[in-house]
């Protein structure tokens, strides 16, 4: 019950406790003697960020950033942490997270401790978990917002940090706050949106759920016009057991909350949310701290935010330009040092891989530009001054990326910085973002121009492709057109040909996507002519690989990660058995009898699955009751405790008092958790007996 512990309702949730990498340590050390095969090992890593790269034997570790705040000391450790474990740039992604690269996996318990020890988490940075949750870029120094968004993404993340609920969802969940109505957080392609807004006076938000990019886009709907700051935890709670009932746990690729509200449609998905919604209010949650509300003022909004920004008190945000969010340890090092010599605590990075410096007092922009500068970064004047490209990692390091998206980005980058230099403004207010598969790491849905890696053949033989899209926006929730599939060598001269196109349609007052509408694909191929006499061995090679291109992989990525029954019974027994106490303390009997009946079942489920007995998820309690007293998992140790949980249930009924079920429970779930750990009994073959000769022999 070491999770149940940690969901403890009276204290704030730590970023970092000791225990995490104390149980990693053990899990590392039981995978390496074989005790636990590649499958348990791999969930329960993922759950501390340990991720496994296309290359075998190193880890890339996500670091989890909670609203993309970085406390300064923060850079500091990052950059002894990716200088000591991994190798190569770290790399700032469009979740607001750092990943490090080619960490060797027996080091991976060693660098979690010197991360931990500058007070930085990996827990639930990725596997079936709620991801990092993230904010605006400028959250906490942008003139518009109502509250620091980035403070409360922080404090959500904690209220929900290693709790049982959210450890083996059916997939995924990627949650986002905006400050304001602006909603710099684009909340439509996320699985829950909070947007601060004001109404009738009070100070609260606006909820949006069910969204998502992938191969399958769905942007989010409305479930609450209004909800007050401190109902935010039970929304999260409300969202998560959405999922755990109605999401698909047995085809992985359709197991995103998005698919349910495709399945239900958006006015009963909605029905669903605010009927589990209201039945968990006024629950006891962790403790939740006031927010800081502002009055917002009118300033101007960048898509991109870049350059000096207005802050508060007089301050300002500087934004740095870092190409593609690559930086490495020096650099990170000096970003360290910028900052205490301007006095600066606290910094952001952005969905589109930037850092921003927040809160820098005005006669200290000059010194920090200049010295941003001499890295090889920017300090912009204006967005519109540096190219404005998004990518993921691709195939540099990715187990599933087809292409390889970062090299290309890397190339589309260097030559949209060139055409600015020259003063050639087709690069200017273009965004473009790249992935390396249909996943969309990259974004690309939601950009000016978008690509996403593919394979297709050329003359009979796989040649690494791009299928471009174009006029997404993720505020607007609006999914780019899809346009002409372009091989990758060529891709970089298609965004050359597009890029002076869409500035004169915007200057005709035309948005992106109503340019790729008028037009459609005849009239985007007519722009793309010149590329059909591109021909040529490096079609078949791709940008930064020196190796023929073979096609798609075939190896499986581990962002759907395997489910281990042991593990994932274990969580929902602890859940149960934590809302057996919170519908107690709320005197709502009947649910907190089932709560109780919930926390058995899944305990039991536990049990019989160490037994090799199978049960179904739609199976009720009586059905999986009479499978256990059938099966060899009845022994007298589990059975006698069974037995007590029933008779204090039924001693509850009678008399109103609870305490003794509810320990009865408790006992039950820690009875099992013992039971499955004992090495089982070997089997003695009697003479004639060819059943167990078999078993011993098997």
């Amino acid at each position: 019950m070491k999770d149940a512990t940690h969901a403890d309702l009276s204290a704030i949730e730590p970023l970092v406790r000791s225990s995490d990498l104390a149980e990693y340590r053990q899990a590392l050390q039981r995978h390496q003697s074989g005790e636990w095969d590649a499958e348990r090992f791999t969930a329960f890593r993922l759950r501390y960020g340990v991720y496994g790269q296309k290359q075998a034997g190193v880890q890339m570790v996500r670091i989890k950033i909670p609203g993309g705040v970085v406390p300064t000391p923060w850079l500091k450790t990052l950059a002894d942490v990716n200088r000591r474990f991994a190798k190569g740039p770290a790399h700032i992604t469009t979740r607001q997270d750092f990943q490090l690269y080619y960490v060797p996996l027996e080091r991976t318990a060693d660098m979690l401790d010197v991360l931990n020890a500058g007070g930085i988490t990996t827990r639930e940075a990725c596997g079936n978990t709620l991801r990092n949750m993230t904010s605006c870029a400028l959250a906490g120094a942008c003139g518009r917002e109502l509250v620091d968004a980035g403070k409360v993404a922080d404090q959500l993340a904690r209220t929900w940090l290693r709790h049982p609920l959210v450890q083996h969802m059916p997939r995924k969940m990627k949650f986002t706050v905006s400050g304001c109505a602006t909603d710099c957080g684009a909340s439509p392609i996320h699985d829950l949106g909070f947007i601060a807004v004001e109404q009738g006076g009070k100070k609260g938000f606006k909820v949006l759920a069910g969204g998502g990019l992938g191969g399958q886009p769905i942007m989010a709907v409305e479930v609450l016009s209004f909800v007050s700051e401190e109902d935010l935890p039970t929304v999260i709670e409300a969202t998560a057991r959405l999922h755990q009932r109605y999401s698909n746990r047995r085809d992985r690729a359709m197991a995103r909350l998005k698919f349910v509200l495709k399945r239900f449609g958006a006015e009963k998905f909605t029905t669903l949310f605010r009927e589990e919604f209201e039945r968990l209010k006024n629950l006891p949650q962790r403790p939740w701290q006031p927010l800081a509300w502002r009055k917002p003022v009118e300033a101007p909004v960048a898509r991109t935010p870049a350059g000096v920004v207005p802050g508060h008190d007089g301050k300002v945000a500087l934004v740095v330009y870092i190409p593609l969010g690559i930086v490495d340890s020096d650099q990170l090092d000096a970003l360290y040092d910028i900052a205490v010599s301007a006095g600066i605590s606290r910094l952001s990075t952005t969905r589109d891989q930037k850092l921003a410096f927040i809160d820098v007092a005005p006669d200290k922009v000059a010194e920090v530009t200049a010295r941003v500068r001499a890295l090889g970064f920017d300090i912009p004047e204006a967005a519109e001054d540096v190219p404005d490209v998004v990518s993921c990692p691709g195939t540099t390091t990715c187990r599933i990326g087809i292409t390889n998206s970062q090299s290309f980005g890397i190339q589309v980058e260097k030559e949209a910085q060139l055409s600015l230099n020259s003063g050639v403004a087709d690069a200017k207010g273009v965004s473009v973002h790249v992935s390396g598969c249909q996943n969309s790491c990259g974004l690309h849905h939601v950009a000016d121009i978008g690509l996403h890696g593919m394979g297709k053949k050329i003359d009979g033989k796989p040649a690494p492709h791009y299928q471009l899209h174009f006029g997404g926006d993720a505020y607007a929730g609006q999914v780019g057109l899809e346009g002409p599939i372009v091989p990758a060598r060529l891709a970089n001269q298609a965004v050359a040909l597009l890029r002076p196109e869409i500035r004169a349609a915007r200057a005709r007052g035309e948005t992106v996507r109503a340019w790729a509408e008028r037009l459609g694909k005849d009239g985007i191929n007519a722009i793309l002519a010149p590329l059909a006499a591109g021909e040529g061995d490096d079609l078949f090679t791709d940008w930064g690989d020196a190796d023929v291109f073979v096609g798609p992989p075939k190896a499986k990525g581990e962002c759907a990660a395997p489910q281990v029954s042991t593990t994932y019974y274990t969580d929902l027994a602890d859940d149960g058995l934590i809302n057996l106490d919170r519908f107690l303390a709320t005197g709502r009997w009947p649910e907190a009898l089932k709560a109780g009946e919930e926390a058995t079942v899944y305990a039991l489920r536990l049990l019989l699955a160490g037994h090799g007995v199978t049960t179904e998820d739609d199976q009720d309690a009586e059905g999986v009751f009479a499978l256990f007293r059938s099966s060899p998992a009845a022994t007298i140790e589990a059975v006698n405790a069974f037995e007590s949980v029933l008779a204090e249930r039924t001693s509850a009924l009678v008399t109103g008092e609870a305490d003794t079920y509810r320990e009865a429970v408790a006992y039950f779930i820690d009875t099992v958790g013992v039971l499955i750990t004992k090495p089982k009994a070997p089997v003695v073959a009697e003479v004639g007996d060819l059943a167990s000769i078999l078993a011993v022999v098997a």
